[in-house]
Parts: structure tokens; sequence; C-alpha cells
């Protein structure tokens, strides 16, 4: 399995940090690992949960396995703190 170069996440005002900032994963809209903590110790990184896609114009996307129905999701960085769902990806 080759290896995706995703890079670090640079969040903004937009939707996505407007969930973190709510304690709701951008992805799965469910209710965050650690709410409220500002280095959380379990992030999207480590899940089980998050795969590798490539877009139809050859650039890599992560996204999330548990994303909320519906929805395509949006791209997740792997910095970004984890949900409920987490699931070390050792555990897998």
């Amino acid at each position: 399995m080759t290896t995706l170069a995703i890079p670090p996440a640079i969040v903004g005002r937009g939707a996505i940090r407007i969930s973190l900032d709510r304690g709701i994963h951008p992805a799965t809209l469910k209710p965050l690992l650690e709410p409220g903590t500002t280095e959380p110790t379990s992030r999207c990184g480590g899940c089980a949960f998050l795969v590798g896609r490539v877009a139809g114009d050859g650039t890599p996307r992560m996204k999330c396995k548990v994303k909320a129905q519906r929805r395509r999701g949006p791209d997740i960085k792997p910095d970004f703190p984890a949900c409920v769902e987490f699931r070390t990806a050792a555990a897998a």
C-alpha cells in the first residue's frame, strides 16, 4: 500500500473549524473524544477508519469510513482530533 502525502491541517474559520469549536467531528458529526482539549491525545491519523482515496484529478484525499450518512464527508487531516468512534489502527 502506498502512503499518501497529506499536508498538515491549516484550519481557518470555515465549516471544519466551526464544527471542531462546537466539539463535533466534521466528518462523522459525532462528539469529539476529548472535547475542549487543545492537545488531544487521540487524533484521526491513528484511527482505523481513516482511509486514503485518490480523487479523479489524481490528488490524494483522506476520508473517514464512519462519515455521516448522505454525505461524502470532508477531507480529513491526520492531526484532526478524534471523535467518539475512534479505534486505534492496530485494533482493526
